[in-house]
């Protein structure tokens, strides 16, 4: 036998000898990860986990800041010593954030306007990650990633996570404000920018859905993406001057947006079904047979989706509701407007 096939033979025993599940059983869910989970404390609300890594992300102009600012008050009211550090405003901006935290009761940190540099935060960070002492009651914000890390840089994106590691496993929490790319993915949801690694090397993975309302308000939306705890999403109100509400319920918002940009070209099938369900329901089909003896050009299936999408429990200005046919589908019937109004109320329109 000669030392390549000497070599090979061992190679091949050693591997027998191993448990081939080994890798999968690395990632088994165990008692110990099921209880961490169950005992997460909260910073804020169910959504911010305390001493965790957490990345919210959304588009440019998506309320990030605003919605932001306004929790880091919350924090602070709750007892958090919270260190908001922005590094993306401008120095109007800026003015306005710098108001809100002092009447908050957090404190506001923006190196170009004292002075200082994004490396010299960073090793200020350094120095807070190997301090002795706990620091559990504090809260640091950073705004936005991509001028602390080059996302795009996959070392250097790694270092710097692993920097903001340290910082938790001292009980800080960590929250991350960065971007989303430009375009969503094919089902309209929203997909962070950077490399993989802020997925893997985050605790909490969270998105923020933007939806403007007709008054200039805009609702905003959590959709959780990653989490290692059990999150709760919630809703915002922001008022065209920048006043943030928190909702009583989650709206989709996904959803709202994909209402409003479908409506433009739905409204003349919406009109052709209340004409012919006013008198008496009717159910796809018939609405069909309808439209066939009127030559309008109406296909079984764009009519089924009209149906669904404005149906009382699909959407947040519902047009109609359904009931069971006696034989097979939905009949559809107007709505009443006062059991309308309510639902809209519920989805925050």
């Amino acid at each position: 036998m000669s030392q390549l096939e000497k070599l090979l033979h061992e190679q091949k025993v050693v591997s027998i000898k191993a448990d081939p599940f080994k890798g999968l059983l690395s990632m088994e869910v165990t008692e110990e990860i099921i209880q961490k989970i169950a005992d997460a404390k909260f910073a804020w609300r169910q959504l911010i986990p305390q001493g965790h890594l957490i990345a919210i992300c959304s588009k440019a102009n998506g309320g990030k800041t605003t919605l932001m600012t306004f929790i880091a008050g919350e924090m602070a009211k709750d007892g958090y010593r919270v260190l908001y550090i922005n590094a993306d405003a401008g120095a109007s901006d800026i003015k306005d954030y710098a108001i809100h935290a002092m009447e908050h009761n957090y404190t506001l940190i923006n190196p170009d306007l004292t002075n200082g540099t994004v490396d010299r935060v960073i090793e200020e960070l350094i120095r807070i990650s190997i301090s002795e002492d706990d620091l559990s009651n504090v809260a640091i914000i950073l705004d936005t990633l991509k001028k602390f890390g080059d996302l795009m840089n996959k070392g250097k994106a790694k270092q710097f996570n692993s920097l903001l590691r340290t910082l938790t496993a001292k009980g800080i929490t960590v929250i991350c404000l960065s971007h989303t790319n430009k375009y969503d993915d094919k089902d309209g949801n929203p997909i962070f920018e950077g490399t993989g690694d802020l997925r893997n090397d985050f605790d909490e993975l969270i998105y923020l859905i933007p939806s403007t309302n007709l008054d200039g308000s805009i609702t905003v939306s959590t959709r959780k993406d990653k989490t290692r705890a059990e999150i709760r999403d919630e809703s915002f109100l922001i008022t065209p001057d920048r006043e943030v509400k928190r909702l009583d319920r989650h709206v989709d918002t996904l959803a709202l947006n994909e209402y409003q940009e479908n409506l433009a070209d739905d409204q003349l099938v919406i009109d052709f079904i209340l004409k012919h369900i006013a008198p008496m329901s009717k159910t796809a089909t018939e609405l069909r047979a309808i439209a066939l003896q009127e030559q309008i050009k109406y296909s079984r299936k764009r009519i089924d989706r009209v149906l669904k999408r404005y149906c009382a429990g699909n959407s947040p200005d519902p047009r109609w509701t359904a009931s069971p046919a006696s034989t097979i589908g939905y009949k559809y019937g107007v709505i009443d407007s006062a059991y309308a109004e309510q639902l809209r109320k519920e989805w925050g329109v």
